[in-house]
């Protein structure tokens, strides 16, 4: 046979290109509406010189499609299309794949472990693979691209490597290290026990004679102190990956300057992404890392046979070092610790890390099967937790400025004080009297915020987040979840974390500040106190932190206990319903809601009396979540006993009642708490109780009504009608068309509807993450990606998934399933005998209703049928409930057409009756 040929380089001919992308630009440019000239100027001036090859249109596209006689796929380049259609093309960014391999230049690859001497290592060289990935239909980047070596001893090159044109596979090597190796073969060895020599290295004064019991390499105690997680000779996590690291490499980074648009995935070893958190200046650098680390942990290069460095496993060195991250080991490039947007994204690769390496079931306890919860759950006891109680948020530090002569004094004096800097924390300070003496010799007091709250529902998201590979929650996670709805939000305690004496004295010295400004004429108003005392006076409220609590509710996932019923000859094994693990939780979650309820009719009332028009925008996400979690737990416990799921209310039993279930009776006093959770009257209550809610809570209440009722229908077979579905259609539709229904909340409403029709996972969040937020870019990234990020995997939450197993997301696999079978009940009402004629009807003056809203029209229960319509002047909800509708109904409405061949019974009580 002939031979393979060899792959399309580039300089060869061009395939036909491909057809030009319909624009409407050209046609404005003949028209004289805009010049070619001031459109190309927009669009460089907008898209900076990162996108300057679009707007040449000199981008060679790659074609996969092409096979030639051997079967084989071959790359073959495409004209450029030039501009505009590049640009529009542009969609597509660069996504390139990097390995990295070190090895010596004998041949003897560091891997198999036979580096010897300072000769041999003089001669190791580095190779760099990369591979361009390009999607169908997609672009090829090619060009010049920076590449950074970092060596140790504080090496840095940076080399520019070419991009091949034609989308193959390029080898940037051999690039000569010449730096001294990280750590010898002997001091690794020596390290991991093997052999029996005393340690060297960096150490703690605890280490040696000082050195608890037991902490010793070799020894058959844990190295690690139970109180505190430290290990027992004082080596940091960074400190014992670098032992595994036996080449002169550092890092590598691949387009530092981040020219291309789009994003690089280096493969290197642990070590190498451990030393790039602590080293990297850049955070995008340091968040990539951490990434890094959890989702696809190497083990260590050069060292095979290693497998334990001073008794800690090799395999956990990675979450070891997420863990003094997050915990705040000051960073080698500027001796402080890492910003709180770095030390979140840690919390969250630590979980994800602990998921990837879960044991199979949660009943493995011991050993090292739950590092990751174990330092999740250290941090949170450090920093939140004193004398078994939960600590309250505080969203401000004071800081003390000293004199810089007080600080030479002091020198001289000896003060401890002095080694601390100008600048001092507060709350560094543990004894009373050290603050009050700091506050008083202090030359300037100061008030800056503290983000460590954000560091905490991040932590308290993670270890929510976390599963055994069964699916199931660690009992640990609900007893934390436990304890920190028990604790409160702590809005009402402000005074412990500042005492009262200490504020008074940190007024007066701003006031002799502000009255020693003003003699002297200083311009100086760093400490000023103009709007400072009403600040510091005010509780604070922490109802988004609180509200991050409630929401890491809907990723729990556990199952009751097994009772076995079985007699003799008849087996049977139920599930014991009456002590259900999340019974606590949906209590406290049932607790917090009524709570919060009842302080927005107080705020609601107080605010209808003074019409101050001031919102209560930043109370509303504690409610949304609270609803979001309950109704999420309602369905876990009946997706996970045997018993029967709560029936779909009839559409008139949802109507408008005006009755808030906070001042209403209790009416239903047979149903238990639980019970009451899981039924969509419920929640239908909430949405229209007056005054009109906050739009987060309406919205949240809308959500759970329509995940109920689709819930509802997920075990009904062939025989019965899936009406869940048209139901919460029918009710969101109805609100809609309320008049006091805001223009923002019929647009969520909507989507909501088109959440139910398509089945996505996380449409029973999607009003808690997003409404009342105001750091859009993370909620909308948490919604689509969910708790952990996109790179976790399937079955995380996150809205991009349209399907879930039951053994991991059991609640919303089961608002799937009755979804997929109350749309199936739509489509094919009318088709055959298999729907009723009172269904019949229904669906199609749902259908009706839907398409004269669309139209304009106002809604039937209006009385006046010559008013406008909601979507007579909003076009996006009119675009909205359009692509409701093509998805609902892609052909006419069946139901629609057999109703109106009913016209020859129009008059007879049967007609009527329908």
């Amino acid at each position: 046979p002939d031979p393979a040929p060899a792959p399309a380089q580039a300089g060869l001919d061009f395939v036909k290109p491909m057809p030009p992308y319909a624009t409407c630009v050209d046609e404005l440019i003949k028209k004289g509406g805009l010049t070619h000239m001031t459109f190309a100027r927009a669009l460089r001036i907008l898209s900076g010189p990162v996108r300057e090859p679009y707007l040449s249109g000199s981008l060679i596209d790659v074609d996969r499609d092409v096979s030639n006689k051997f079967g084989q796929n071959t790359q073959q380049l495409v004209e450029p299309e030039r501009f505009p259609n590049s640009f529009v093309r542009g969609a597509s960014s660069l996504y390139l794949r990097a390995g990295v391999h070190v090895e010596s230049a004998g041949g003897a690859s560091d891997v198999a472990g036979n580096t010897a001497g300072p000769a041999v290592m003089k001669g190791t060289h580095l190779h760099v693979f990369v591979e361009p990935v390009v999607p169908q239909g997609g672009i090829n980047f090619g060009g010049p691209i920076t590449l950074r070596v970092v060596e140790n001893e504080g090496q840095c090159r940076e080399f520019v490597k070419p991009l091949p044109g034609d989308g193959s596979r390029a080898d940037w090597g051999p690039i000569f290290l010449h730096a001294k190796p990280v750590t010898t073969q002997k001091e690794q060895t020596v390290a991991s026990g093997a052999i029996e020599s005393a340690p060297s290295g960096p150490k703690s004064p605890s280490s040696g004679d000082n050195a608890p019991e037991g902490a010793g390499a070799g020894s058959g105690a844990s190295v690690f102190t139970s109180g505190a997680l430290l290990h027992g000779l004082g080596y940091q996590a960074l400190e014992l990956i670098r032992l595994t690291n036996r080449t002169p490499l550092l890092w590598v980074s691949i387009d530092p300057h981040h020219m291309f648009d789009g994003r690089v995935s280096v493969f290197q070893p642990d070590c190498c992404l451990a030393e790039k958190i602590f080293h990297d200046g850049e955070a995008i650098s340091q968040v990539e890392s951490i990434r890094a680390l959890a989702e696809r942990p190497h083990r260590i290069q050069g060292a095979t046979k290693v497998k334990t460095i001073f008794d800690v496993d090799v395999a956990t060195l990675s979450v070891r070092v997420l863990g003094d991250c997050l915990r705040g080991s000051a960073t080698l490039q500027r001796d402080l610790p890492h910003t709180p947007a770095v030390r979140i994204q840690a919390a969250l690769a630590i979980a994800q890390w602990q998921n990837n390496k879960a044991p199979e079931s949660t009943e493995v306890v011991g050993g090292e099967s739950w590092v990751g919860l174990d330092l999740l759950l250290q941090y949170f006891k450090e920093r939140w937790i004193s004398r078994d109680t939960v600590m309250p948020i505080h969203y401000t530090r004071t800081v003390c400025k000293r004199s810089k002569s007080k600080n030479r004094g002091a020198e001289d004096d000896g003060d401890e004080l002095s080694a601390l800097g100008e600048y001092i924390y507060l709350d560094s300070m543990t004894e009373p009297a050290e603050r009050t003496s700091l506050i008083e010799v202090a030359e300037a007091v100061q008030i800056e915020e503290d983000e460590e709250y954000r560091v905490r529902s991040a932590v308290i998201t993670a270890i929510a987040s976390i599963r055994a590979k069964d699916g199931m929650t660690p009992p640990r996670v609900i007893s934390f979840l436990e304890n920190i709805l028990s604790s409160g939000d702590g809005s009402t305690s402000g005074r412990v974390v500042v005492p009262l004496n200490e504020d008074e004295l940190i007024r007066r010295k701003r006031l002799r500040r502000t009255i020693d400004q003003d003699e002297k004429g200083d311009d100086d108003v760093a400490d000023s106190t103009d709007g400072t005392d009403e600040i510091m006076d005010a509780p604070f409220v922490s109802a988004n932190a609180f509200a991050d609590s409630l929401l890491a509710l809907c990723h729990v996932n556990v199952r009751p206990a097994r009772l076995d019923d079985s007699v003799a000859g008849a087996p049977q094994i139920r599930s014991d319903t009456s002590k259900h693990p999340i019974l606590p939780l949906m209590a406290l979650c049932h607790r917090w809601l009524e709570w919060d309820l009842y302080r927005e009719d107080v705020r609601l009332e107080a605010e209808a009396e003074a019409m101050t028009g001031v919102g209560g925008g930043c109370y509303s996400t504690v409610s949304a979540c609270a609803i979001a979690a309950l109704s999420s737990l309602a369905l876990l416990r009946q997706s996970t006993t045997d018993a029967s799921s709560a029936q779909v209310p009839p559409a008139e039993e949802i109507k408008h009642e005006g009755i808030s279930p906070s001042k209403r009776k209790a009416h239903h006093d047979h149903h238990t708490k639980s019970e009451e959770a899981a039924s969509a009257r419920y929640y239908a209550e909430i949405f229209d109780s007056r005054p009109v809610r906050a739009d987060a809570t309406r919205a949240a209440a809308a959500q759970a009504v329509a995940c109920i009722c689709c819930a509802a229908d997920r075990l009904n077979d062939n025989n019965s009608e899936s009406l869940g579905l048209l139901t919460a259609l029918e009710f969101l539709l109805d609100r809609i068309q309320d008049p006091m229904t805001s223009p923002g909340l019929r647009l969520s409403l909507s989507e909501l509807m088109m959440d139910a029709s398509t089945g996505k996972v996380c449409s029973m969040q999607r009003a808690a993450i997003i409404g009342g937020r105001n750091d859009l870019c993370t909620s909308a990234s948490r919604f689509t990606q969910g708790p952990l990020g996109a790179s976790h995997g399937g079955d995380n939450g996150g809205a991009i998934l349209m399907a879930v197993s039951e053994e991991t997301y059991p609640a919303a696999n089961a608002v799937n399933d009755g979804a997929r079978q109350g749309l199936r009940l739509i489509h094919r009402a009318g088709r055959d005998t298999s729907s009723s004629d009172r269904t019949v009807v229904r669906v199609a003056k749902f259908a009706t209703n839907l398409w004269r809203t669309i139209n304009g029209e106002a809604s039937p229960s209006c009385e006046n049928s010559s008013a406008a319509g909601v979507c007579s002047q909003e076009g996006h909800l009119r675009c909205s409930l359009l692509a409701l509708w093509q998805w609902v109904f892609p052909k006419p409405s069946i139901a629609v057409l057999r109703v109106q061949s009913w016209t020859a019974l129009e008059g007879t009580p049967r007609y009527i009756e329908l």
